[in-house]
């Protein structure tokens, strides 16, 4: 078959074929009358040479093998991934903020900021429970989670939309953003001190991200590379926590002086950058690349880079891309869940350093233009449930165990652009198209106080 054609015209020339090869005349004059331009269009493919009835048994011959291999693949799972959850998950809207942004909101975090007052005759600083967002606007702006009251904004940054953003794991004030205007920005948030500008990209910055100990920060651009950048370590600078994740730091505080960076290494890929993500050993960065059926595992000691094919036939046809890409939380990253933009809302369950597809879940929901969306997924923190959005207005949320979706979440009026779960809260927080920023809980708060779960009690 052609590889240019599209397997929906391929579908109808095969059917064609079908009907003319068993003579079913009244069905084939009605085929060709009603799909009469797409047939008239790959009628003289000459590479379709097998009939349908040879695809289907190939297919179900296939299915066979799989389904054998898999009572194998099973037994190999571990436990946490086949044990049902407990069917808890944010899943009830509790509060919405629609006067954040005046334009597209394009990320959101949260985190619990020391925010400087000034009360009787000096400084103080005080816990605030603070949504961030970054917007199409150029703007970041600091939000109360209690009051949705914006207390602070910071316009002059970047000079594009803020696509990315993310915190230090150990300094929970320094937060690094990514730009349209192709930099990124080291940023402490409570003083919204520019404290390093990174001007390596030649394009739009899609991704940011901090190491798991904080020593490293990788970005990635449409300019098809990722720099990598290593914690300065000078007597002005902090040391930071040995390469385990698991060695905690010394708790900061606001007079905690923060890490330095300087740029290590790049590595150029053949196509736009669309996801990445470290794995929690910290050794390893895993990368996607639009255009590119592999997924590229990044040595973050010597950056030699190990591809894994995302095919299950271990072919070189490029029918998706990974449009984001994180490890599972439980089991220190085993598995690697990639969302697609494959036609049926593909998501695909990697074990982690190969090509072994565990499982495929899918959203067979017609998506108009779904190659042109930005599909996203986020983990529930338990591993049992995850969070798929970026298609259109709905949150998605899938179980685990079933491999289907269990809920949607509906109050978005527009694309959901990000969300993020707040493990203290137990919440989940999204944002989108529709210039709002939404709290969901896993208890229905409508006819109550919503404060007591959004101050973490």
């Amino acid at each position: 078959m052609s590889p240019n054609s599209h397997p929906q015209a391929l579908t109808h020339i095969l059917v064609l074929k079908f009907l003319e090869n068993h003579n079913y005349t009244s069905a084939l004059e009605a085929f060709r009358q009603e799909a009469k331009e797409i047939i008239e269009e790959e009628q003289d493919n000459e590479q379709i040479n097998e009939p349908l009835t040879t695809i289907i048994q190939d297919y179900l011959f296939n299915q066979l093998r799989s389904n054998v291999e898999n009572i194998s693949l099973e037994r190999s799972i571990d436990d946490y991934l086949i044990t049902p959850g407990d069917n808890k998950f944010p899943r009830y809207l509790c509060e919405s903020f629609p006067q954040i942004h005046n334009n597209n909101i394009l990320c959101v975090r949260t985190q619990t900021l020391p925010i400087r007052n000034f009360s009787d005759g000096e400084y103080q600083f005080s816990e605030i429970p603070t949504i961030i967002t970054g917007s199409a606007d150029k703007s970041i702006r600091l939000t109360s989670l209690l009051t949705g009251d914006t207390f602070n904004v910071c316009n002059n940054i970047h000079k594009g939309g803020i696509l990315c953003m993310d915190f230090h794991p150990n300094y929970h004030r320094l937060v690094l953003t990514g730009s349209m205007d192709s930099t990124c920005a080291l940023i402490n948030i409570t003083t919204l001190d520019v404290l390093q500008t990174f001007k390596d990209h030649l394009k739009y910055v899609v991704r940011a991200r901090f190491s798991i100990d904080g020593n490293m920060i990788v970005t990635a651009s449409y300019d098809h590379t990722i720099n990598i950048y290593k914690v300065v370590n000078d007597e002005s600078n902090p040391i930071l926590s040995p390469t385990s994740p698991y060695t905690p730091l010394t708790p900061s505080t606001p007079n905690t002086p923060l890490p330095k960076y300087n740029k290590i290494h790049s590595t150029r890929f053949g196509g736009n950058i669309e996801s990445m993500c470290f794995l929690p050993d910290n050794q390893y960065l895993v990368v996607g690349v639009r255009g590119d059926n592999y997924l590229h595992y990044i040595n973050l000691t010597n950056f030699s880079d190990k591809k894994y094919n995302m095919n299950s036939n271990g072919d070189d046809w490029v029918s998706f891309t990974p449009m984001d890409i994180s490890p599972s939380p439980r089991n220190r990253g085993k598995y690697l869940l990639v969302s697609t933009d494959d036609d049926n809302g593909r998501i695909i369950l990697f074990r982690t350093h190969s090509s072994q597809q565990i499982y495929n879940f899918y959203d067979l929901e017609v998506i108009p233009n779904r190659k042109l969306t930005n599909p996203r997924h986020c983990w529930h923190p338990n591993g049992k449930y995850f969070f798929t959005f970026g298609i259109d207005s709905f949150i998605r949320v899938y179980d685990v165990t079933t491999k289907s979706i269990v809920h949607k979440l509906i109050g978005h009026k527009d694309i959901v652009r990000d969300i993020w779960f707040d493990q203290d809260r137990d919440l989940l927080i999204s944002c989108g198209f529709d210039k709002t920023v939404k709290i969901w809980s896993v208890d229905d708060t409508t006819n109550s106080n919503s404060n007591s779960q959004l101050n973490g009690n």
